[in-house]
Formats: C-alpha cells, sequence, structure tokens
C-alpha cells in the first residue's frame, strides 16, 4: 500500500516541481535588472536548467513506478522507492532554487513560491521520509544484485 502511495505521491511532486519550473520562468522573463531581462543571465539559466534536469528525472521515475503498480511487477518496492527519493529531492530542490530566482519577493505573500517550498516540506515527510525511502531503495538493490 505505501508503494502504491509513494507513486501517487511521487507525481504530485513532480507537478509542483514542474510549476514551480514555469512560474519562474514566467517571473525571469518579466523582471528587469540592469536593463534586461534577468532570465538572460546565466547564473540564472544555469538553475533553472538544473531544476528542469531533476524534474526530468524524478519524471521518469514516477512513470516506471506507475508502470510497477498498474502492472503488479515485482520491482515495484524498487521502483517506488526511486521515485519517492527523485521526487523528493526534485520538489524540494525546485523550491528552494525558485524563492532563489525570485529574489527578494520570492520569500512574500505576493509570491506562491512560499506556498510550494512548505508544501515540498509536507510532502517529503507525509508516508515516510527521504532517508527511509532511500533505505528501502538501498534493499531493494542489493536484493536484487544478490
Amino acid at each position: 500500500m505505501l508503494n502504491g502511495a509513494a507513486v501517487l505521491l511521487a507525481f504530485e511532486q513532480v507537478g509542483g516541481a514542474t510549476r514551480i519550473l514555469e512560474i519562474s520562468r514566467d517571473y525571469a522573463l518579466e523582471r528587469k535588472a540592469f536593463g534586461r531581462q534577468i532570465g538572460g543571465f546565466q547564473a540564472l539559466k544555469h538553475k533553472m536548467a538544473d531544476i528542469y534536469t531533476r524534474n526530468e528525472l524524478a519524471r521518469v521515475h514516477a512513470y516506471y513506478g506507475a508502470w510497477a503498480l498498474s502492472s503488479d511487477a515485482p520491482e515495484l518496492a524498487l521502483a517506488a522507492g526511486a521515485a519517492r527519493v527523485a521526487a523528493t529531492t526534485a520538489y524540494n530542490f525546485a523550491a528552494e532554487e525558485g524563492i532563489e530566482i525570485h529574489g527578494g519577493i520570492g520569500f512574500t505573500w505576493e509570491m506562491d513560491c512560499h506556498l510550494y517550498y512548505r508544501r515540498a516540506r509536507y510532502l517529503a515527510q507525509v508516508i515516510g521520509s527521504e532517508h527511509a525511502w532511500r533505505g528501502q531503495l538501498a534493499d531493494e538493490l542489493v536484493k536484487e544484485a544478490a
């Protein structure tokens, strides 16, 4: 049951991380500093590229988990652990970087960054910590190698 919940929560986390990337991109294209859009600065491009990379990795793991869940595959525990760890990492990273991309306004009630940050922290603990899911993932990998 926990493995199924982990897969479903991974999709929610991937969706949240994707939305953070979208609002960060939109803000970076709208905000200007030193006479140009802040989205043109290389540092922000790198931040958004890192968010995108983690999001896509988490998305692939979530799809693998969904396949294992829907087909009652024996590797469900492995897929669920991988999906949960990748999605938790991606969502937390996106939430933290999204606040940084928004700068000082990212902490205010005017922007939704803080809501995504709190949701990321909440979902990271809801059915077990990331550490517990990493433990399950490691155990499954050891079983698979044996």
